[in-house]
């Protein structure tokens, strides 16, 4: 029975339909199908639904990168130290500042930052432990509060298993890309299920392997961070990077 009302918990704070604000951003994909560097390749005539569109695999191969050089190499190193150190909160505050400190690309940083601030405000809301302590840290400008940090601390706080938070967080940002394709017309809704499925298995590979300290964190996805740098310049914009 834990191991269900764990699970349900993990759905409920993936789910898309929670205001964290991440439904805002893209990481750069939005600029790369701008500039058809990314799902240039149109269906031919007027497609079934049901028939495969090639550029879901070009969308999968972006979001598995993202999981493999963002996510397990680097964010889940910190959500898993924030869990771990949930009670201390000088701890997650030096871990937040990191965060901070190693995420190179301004629109990166200033992504995570609001997605986590926003985070935070609800569960501050809701009542959540830890949260309101934490939030008057950012609001006294003392922790910029990055996605996986706030992700680690207040699901920690929430009774959330690590492995059901390290699912939770690894599947929100695959379904928030997903989503961002689909409202930037690369993909049908089909299809993105199609690439959901289709990232199962890198899903499991990733949880399955011994996550880095971090100390030991790293981040390589040039392409994509390129993409969020040059969205400012974009004419048309969708997202907020």
């Amino acid at each position: 029975m834990m191991s269900l009302a764990a699970t349900l918990l993990a759905m409920q704070q993936a789910d898309s339909f929670f205001p964290s604000g991440a439904v805002a951003w893209s990481w750069g994909l939005e600029t790369l199908v701008n500039e058809s560097a990314l799902g240039a390749q149109a269906p031919a005539g007027r497609r079934r639904e049901r028939a495969r569109d090639p550029r879901g695999d070009e969308v999968q191969a972006f979001i598995d990168g993202q999981v493999r050089y963002r996510w397990a190499s680097f964010d889940r190193a910190f959500l898993r130290a924030a869990w771990l150190a949930a009670d201390d909160l000088e701890r997650v505050n030096q871990l937040d500042r990191e965060v901070e400190t190693l995420t190179l690309a301004t629109e990166a940083r200033q992504g995570s930052r609001r997605i986590g601030q926003a985070l935070l405000g609800v569960h501050a809301a809701l009542g959540t432990a830890a949260a309101g302590d934490y939030l008057a840290r950012v609001n006294a400008g003392q922790a910029p509060a990055h996605v996986p940090v706030i992700q680690g601390l207040l699901w920690r706080h929430l009774g959330l298993p690590l492995e059901h938070a390290e699912a939770a967080s690894v599947h929100g940002l695959c379904t928030g890309l997903v989503s961002a394709a689909l409202r930037l017309g690369v993909l049908g809704h089909v299809d993105a299920q199609r690439v959901l499925a289709g990232l199962q298995a890198a899903l499991r590979e990733v949880l399955a392997a011994a996550a880095p300290e971090p100390e030991q964190a790293a981040s390589f996805i040039p392409m994509a961070e390129i993409a969020v740098m040059r969205h400012e310049t974009q004419d048309l914009r969708l997202f907020a990077n």
